[in-house]
């Protein structure tokens, strides 16, 4: 398993000076990036970038709007960096005909992003897992795109009142990937400081051959406290 970075976790200095971002990552030791926005470079900047770097893009949270309605201009940017996972990373889901409505969204972007020979996940908060007819809105959006990944972030699992290692295997097959978070009930924290069992998580991604742990951090604006928390987050999830 490798191990890569959300880029939202160091977006102060993204914001500045994506280069810059990236060859902090790569100097920490990860193995590559999860995008969070690109800050107007063009995508032969951002290839240039990671080659120099050794970062591989494993994947990128791409706003529902873009994924969905400029599907042609994003797969031809993803398919230039080297991304094949496509991730929409939040939807203000609150209601089963919500769900149901951007399942459908989602769905209709689904058949271009597989014959451009990539991948399209979901990536959860806690609100997906309010209950409506009853059902938490996660597994009506999986039920209505069956070939839907899923990027679960433990944490925001966690948050949502149910088990982690319960929906990775639920979903199993369909995952593959997962944000490596950690936090109380009330707030996210480092690595190791909060609530969530991460070391039963990672021994399940272990034993069922996940490809990518995903560290985000969410605490703080402050550039260099940014940079501590994921090099604290890296030490410790390759401990485990």
């Amino acid at each position: 398993m490798k191990y890569g970075v959300q880029m939202y976790a160091i977006r102060t200095l993204c914001k500045e000076d994506l280069h810059a971002g990236l060859r902090a990552v790569a100097d920490i030791g990860y193995d590559g990036v999860e995008f969070a926005g690109f800050f107007g470079h063009s995508a032969d900047d951002v290839a240039a970038w990671l080659k120099e770097t050794g970062l591989c893009a494993m994947g990128a949270h791409i706003p529902l709007e873009e994924i969905c309605g400029d599907t042609d201009n994003m797969i031809a940017f993803h398919k230039a960096i080297g991304n094949h996972r496509i991730i929409c990373p939040w939807s203000d889901i609150k209601t089963a005909a919500d769900t149901r409505a951007v399942a459908k969204q989602l769905a209709e972007a689904l058949p271009k992003i597989k014959a451009a020979g990539m991948e399209l996940y979901y990536h959860n908060h806690n609100h997906e897992f309010a209950k409506d007819e009853d059902q938490y809105l996660i597994d009506i959006l999986a039920e209505e795109v069956p070939e839907l990944k899923l990027e679960f972030d433990v944490y925001w699992v966690y948050r949502g009142g149910e088990d982690p290692i319960k929906y990775l295997s639920l979903y199993e097959g369909r995952t593959g990937i997962f944000h490596a978070k950690d936090g109380t009930m009330e707030e996210g924290t480092l690595a190791g400081k909060g609530n969530v069992d991460l070391k039963a998580v990672f021994d399940y991604a272990k034993a069922h051959d996940f490809s990518w742990a995903v560290v985000e951090s969410e605490a703080t604006e402050e550039k260099d406290e940014q940079i501590e928390a994921i090099r604290a987050d890296f030490a410790y999830v390759t401990s485990l």
